[in-house]
């Protein structure tokens, strides 16, 4: 059973309420604190191995942000030049075989639940045009912003450590598949990369408003987009999954899957 540590409460002016803090030790640990119930926010210091980015992207050594921070810009415009997916299947490196939804947008996402199913909005003042985070093709003026925000947040780190209050909460929500759990970052990726390529091993991250707490395999056939039949159940699984039991194809993607 794990145990809270202690209440704290933000120093920033943002992220100024309440706060507990819980120390995820076992991945199960997630799922007892998706019950969470009281009126401070919980935030949990989770092992940085059970984040995942979009894609089912890892926040190790392969991923494409922390491997551009470590090894240089030149690795991200490899990836985006090299990593240029048509369709879901090809985002999650799955092999075609009939089944309804394999030329989904690579983008969607079967468990969401929203009014209009558009690509992912630009950022930072770049319209959806100039590409997305996790795969390309992107504009050398979206590469340039992707390392300008992951070498300003890294450096900021490395000057005056990971303050959460300071620097927001990285937030998204547990997902699940039987005894399989990891942690999908919805907001924070450049901050979970930098603490990655800065070493650090565990990750203080909390539950994203207006988001499911846990996603789970279980409830497939209630996900929107299979239950729509825009997708079949299988393949749906089969994308959650790399999120999971990410494949080997999908720990390199610099330009190898097609």
């Amino acid at each position: 059973m794990s145990r809270i540590l202690r209440n704290i409460v933000g120093g920033g002016r943002k992220w100024l309420r309440p706060r507990v803090q819980v120390t995820v030790t076992e991945p199960c640990h997630l799922l007892e604190f998706s019950h969470w119930i009281e009126s401070a926010s919980l935030r949990m210091d989770v092992p940085i191995d059970l984040l995942r980015m979009q894609g089912g992207f890892a926040f190790d050594s392969d991923h494409p942000f922390v491997k551009a921070l470590n090894e240089g810009a030149e690795t991200l415009f490899d990836f985006y030049e090299g990593f240029q997916p048509r369709s879901i299947a090809e985002f999650y490196a799955l092999e075609c075989v009939g089944r309804v939804g394999e030329d989904l947008p690579p983008w969607e996402i079967p468990w969401y639940l929203r009014e209009s199913r558009i690509p992912p909005p630009g950022e930072k003042k770049l319209g959806r045009e100039h590409g997305v985070s996790f795969y390309g093709p992107a504009t050398e003026e979206k590469i340039a912003l992707e390392m300008s925000r992951l070498r300003s947040v890294c450096e900021s780190i490395k000057s005056n450590g990971f303050t959460p209050d300071n620097h927001g909460d990285i937030e998204g929500y547990v997902m699940r598949d039987g005894a399989d759990l990891c942690f999908f970052v919805r907001g924070g990726k450049h901050r979970a990369a930098a603490l990655a390529s800065l070493g650090y091993r565990t990750v203080p991250v909390a539950f994203r408003r207006g988001f499911p707490r846990v996603i789970d395999t279980s409830q497939t056939d209630f996900w929107p987009l299979v239950r729509n039949g825009s997708i079949d159940g299988s393949l749906a699984k089969d994308v959650f999954s790399a999120y999971t039991r990410p494949k080997p194809q999908l720990r390199d993607r610099h330009g190898q899957t097609t």
